[in-house]
């Protein structure tokens, strides 16, 4: 147990005054002559015992460095084998893709080969040399290949394993992976896996509006995967000169330093090459782990190191690459994994561990030499009372050194910005700064009951020491730092993780480091965690996303409707000319009445696909806010009587007018109207407010009792074509509509929601408009505050978004 400053200095004054009394009897053999002789023997003595225990613990040393060593290799083979396994899946994904096009489905003329030639030039770089669709017959292949080049080959091709595997039912959506070869035609001596998937009319175009379902062929990549592997493995450096080499699951060396290597079994070719060495250990970790889809390290010995021969002992860590999804022929077998090994000489661990040994070496001949010198200076006992005078002195300067500097340290992280507290292995709070404890307070106070706000309840630090993450997050929170904690005891390794924190219902976002501070045994008794509030920089990022996500659509929604617009008046017309033609023929009449709805749908899509791209102006106009809404609700009174939802409308009287067109404005309404209705199937409240707020606008609420919008679903429900209603329902358009009138006129749209799966008692969706007063001025409205004003009328421990 440490001693405090003050019992500190007393003990070394007792100290001082006791070596003063007794000074004359403690340093009588000192004086003598052979005190330097037997001081002079025991440092040379432990210097020797210092020395013997080195070379001893040089072995263990070894061993230690040895194994950190393959450790660090095994975290290379395996963000090796990981970014492997991501190459793979984004080639089976634009596989995919590709193959779900109408152009390569029907094989159109004009465009099979530009649609391959596209998808080429994005998967080349990951080995693909070519893309070869075979038609359902299997008497012609249509391919693009590494040069772009268009080919269409006749022949049979019922006898390729992958075309008999894709003519299976059962392998529909299947992707097959076949096995290594080196014998392929026009690719002979390079290594070839083909990736293959069954092709269907699944797809619809101008062509083929109603797809058949039938299968239609094959759709395949030829790829190179000695270029994909030493894509991974070339700037591999494992130490001063180790390197990375790859095997597929038959033992066949797909990269390797050793160009002669390449394309050829692992098994054998090592003892080709140097009879005269034994390689049964590294065969044996061949055999046993990396070819079962094993990860782990070992050693074994080899002839040779780029280009330095001999019998040379190596360190080597391996990883496999999962070929997940993998579907063969039967007669191919198995080939689930590859496998990433991590190799380079154990010379060079033990040239680090010499290094370390000859260092520690000369510190211990430092501090022998050091001990001897010591031990000469303090037999002068002439200097006994100076040397005394100056420790005393010493021990108080340090005393206020020491007291200054906790004083520093207590200051700087009491007044820090960010979240500094100490916890234990269960969670309970050791230690807690104030920033910290003023966040904190938002959850529940000691007592049990709720806080009534931090201001009416002074933050005392101190009141939480003892306190569990479960007392402070809700669960989900709490169990991630629980989590955390345990891998950091078990790993060891320090990160820094950007998350989610529930305080009280009311979601923040931390940049959190934890560190596991150890004791003497080297166990883990405390956990130092600092967090920075970052909410407000990821509120910003995730607008700065919308943004720029919602100036793409517009652009696309421009063109889109710019394109479609010409034909369906050219449709609307000849629909119009044939209805006045065909008055006599209620059949043909009735026909023609369809093609027109519909004909006005695709033209009121458009209109707000148009409205939608069109940029915002502001407008000077004016309105009665209250007037509108009364007109709104008399419109909708009969469909909300339907859907048995009841109406109460808080008006306020003597509204000021606001900006904002009247018609607009009424739109706006009525999609937040029927939004509400469609949430209350089974019939529901709602509620309409209006008020004046003191940032010199009016706002409106639309509540209801509905069914909420999903977590995960609140951040996107302003976007274009965003829509969590049924297929046929909604275009997605209503309320990205809204938010631009709104915006347009300098107002706001806030929303705040109950989902009814976490919040059964209470579910529900509110959403506010917020309107500027209109004053002939455009300064005179001041800027709204998002969060200040969600936060001023939102309930407590729910989320508001923009």
């Amino acid at each position: 147990m440490a001693l405090s400053t003050g019992t500190s200095r007393i003990f070394c004054k007792n100290m001082l005054n006791q070596m003063k009394n007794n000074k004359m009897r403690r340093f009588s053999f000192l004086l003598s002559r052979y005190a330097i002789i037997v001081i002079l023997i025991g440092v040379l003595v432990l210097l020797g015992i210092s020395i013997y225990l080195g070379f001893k613990s040089a072995g263990q040393m070894f061993q230690i460095v040895k194994e950190d060593f393959n450790q660090q290799q095994l975290v290379l083979a395996q963000h090796t084998a990981s970014l492997l396994e991501q190459d793979i899946e984004f080639l089976k994904r634009e596989l995919r893709i590709l193959n779900h096009s109408a152009s390569v489905q029907y094989l159109e003329e004009l465009t099979w080969a530009n649609r391959m030639r596209v998808t080429l030039s994005s998967v080349r770089e990951e080995g693909v040399v070519e893309i070869r669709r075979i038609n359902r017959e299997g008497n012609k292949a249509f391919l693009v290949d590494e040069r772009s080049l268009e080919h269409i080959i006749t022949g049979s091709f019922k006898d390729i394993p992958y075309f008999a595997w894709a003519q299976q039912p059962e392998n529909q959506g299947r992707v097959y992976n076949s096995p290594i070869m080196t014998n392929l035609p026009g690719y002979f001596g390079r290594l070839i896996m083909i990736m293959a998937k069954p092709t269907y009319e699944e797809s619809v175009d101008e062509s083929h509006p109603h797809p058949s379902g039938n299968w239609s062929g094959v759709l395949a990549f030829y790829i190179d995967v000695h270029y994909l592997a030493h894509k991974f493995t070339s700037e591999i450096r494992s130490g001063k000169t180790g390197y990375a080499w790859i095997m597929d699951s038959q033992g066949t060396f797909l990269c390797h330093p050793e160009q002669d290597f390449i394309g050829k079994n692992a098994f054998t070719v090592r003892k080709a090459r140097m009879p005269a060495i034994s390689f049964d250990a590294i065969n044996e970790i061949q055999r046993k782990k990396m070819l079962t889809g094993q990860e782990g390290w070992g050693t074994y010995i080899s002839g040779w190191h780029r280009g330095e021969a001999g019998v040379i002992q190596k360190l080597i860590a391996y990883a496999p690459v999962k070929l997940s999804g993998s579907h063969l022929a039967a007669t191919a077998g198995p080939a689930n994994y590859w496998s990433v090994a991590v190799v380079a000489p154990v010379s060079e661990v033990e040239g680090v561990v010499h290094t370390i040994y000859r260092r520690q070496f000369l510190i211990q001949v430092i501090i022998g030499v050091f001990v001897l010198l010591s031990s000469v200076v303090l037999l002068n006992y002439r200097y006994e009372r100076q040397f005394t005078a100056t420790l005393e002195e010493e021990v108080n300067l340090k005393t206020e050194e020491l007291q200054r500097s906790q004083a520093r340290y207590q200051g700087l992280v009491e007044n820090a910005a960010d979240l500094i507290y100490s916890v234990d292995d269960k969670g309970c709070i050791q230690s807690i700064n104030r920033c910290a404890a003023c966040l904190f307070s938002l959850a529940r106070s000691l007592s049990g009951k709720p806080e009534a706000s931090a201001a009416q309840r002074e933050v005392r630090p101190e009141d939480f020491i003892g306190k569990t993450f479960y007392d402070i997050f809700d669960k989900k929170s709490a169990d991630f730092h629980m989590e955390w904690l345990q891998e950091v005891k078990n790993t060891g390794v320090t990160r820094s993780k950007r998350h989610p924190v529930t305080v009280k219902g009311k979601e923040f976002w931390f940049s959190t480091s934890i560190v596991g501070l150890k004791d003497e045994q080297g166990q883990v008794f405390v956990y130092e965690i600092i967090s920075r509030d970052v909410t407000g920089r990821k509120t910003m990022e995730d607008r700065l996303i919308n943004m720029e996500k919602l100036a793409s659509l517009g652009t696309m929604a421009a063109g889109v409707a710019h394109e479609i617009n010409n034909p369906v008046a050219v449709i609307l017309g000849f629909t119009e000319y044939l209805l006045d033609k065909t008055a006599e023929l209620p059949e043909i009449q009735e026909t023609l009445q369809v093609i027109e709805e519909e004909g006005l749908k695709c033209k009121k899509i458009v209109e707000n696909l148009l409205t939608f791209a069109r940029a915002p102006e502001r407008v000077e106009a004016s309105t009665d806010i209250n007037e509108i809404l009364e007109k709104t609700l008399a419109l909708m009174k009969n469909n909300l009587m339907t859907k048995k939802i009841h109406q109460e409308a808080t008006l306020t009287p003597d509204l000021p007018r606001v900006k904002g067109d009247p018609h607009e404005l009424q739109q706006v309404f009525i999609n937040l109207i029927n939004n509400a209705v469609d949430a209350m199937k089974g019939g529901g409240l709602l509620r309409i407010k209006t008020r004046l707020t003191t940032k010199n606008r009016v706002a409106i609420e639309f509540s209801d009792t509905g069914v909420g919008i999903p977590k995960e679903s609140q951040a996107k429900i302003f976007d274009p074509f965003f829509t969590t209603k049924k297929t046929g329902e909604g275009t997605g358009l209503g309320l990205s509509m809204s938010y631009g009138i709104i915006t347009k006129f300098g107002g706001k749209i806030i929303c705040n929601s109950y989902p009814e799966e976490e919040y059964p008692d209470k579910h529900g969706t509110t959403f506010i408009v917020y309107l500027p007063v209109f004053s002939g001025a455009e300064s005179e409205a001041a800027p709204i505050s998002s969060e200040a004003e969600a936060q001023q009328y939102q309930p407590p421990g729910i989320g508001s978004f923009l």
